[in-house]
């Protein structure tokens, strides 16, 4: 296995958290449907993961991944390749935000 030809790749992997359950966390927001049902109206509000969270699965973050499509709750995967025999070498999960796949690079060529 060459030790000098890698490379990393990532992609996003969607959470099973559906859009409905990406809240407010302070509990602000327009109201439920009756009865408390999942009718959640979230058109014209901006949802950011500052603001907002997932109450099925906190840990998933709101990401867009191309550019240009819809944001998905997600998390972001990292492959680390070897390139002159198409080894996979290591695989890395990452929180969906802009710096994943960076840090993730680092971190599988220091181990």
């Amino acid at each position: 296995m060459s030790d000098e030809h890698f490379t990393v790749d990532g992609t996003l992997l969607e959470a099973w958290a559906s859009q409905k359950s990406f809240r407010r966390k302070d509990g602000q927001g327009k109201p439920r449907g009756p009865g408390g049902g999942v009718d959640v109206d979230f058109h014209g509000e901006k949802r950011k993961n500052r603001t907002h969270a997932s109450t099925t699965d906190p840990d998933a973050r709101l990401f867009r991944k191309p550019k240009g499509s819809e944001p998905k709750l997600g998390y972001l995967g990292q492959v680390l390749m070897e390139n002159r025999n198409g080894l996979l070498v290591q695989t890395f999960l990452t929180e969906a935000n802009g710096r994943g796949e960076r840090d993730a690079a680092m971190l599988m060529a220091r181990a």
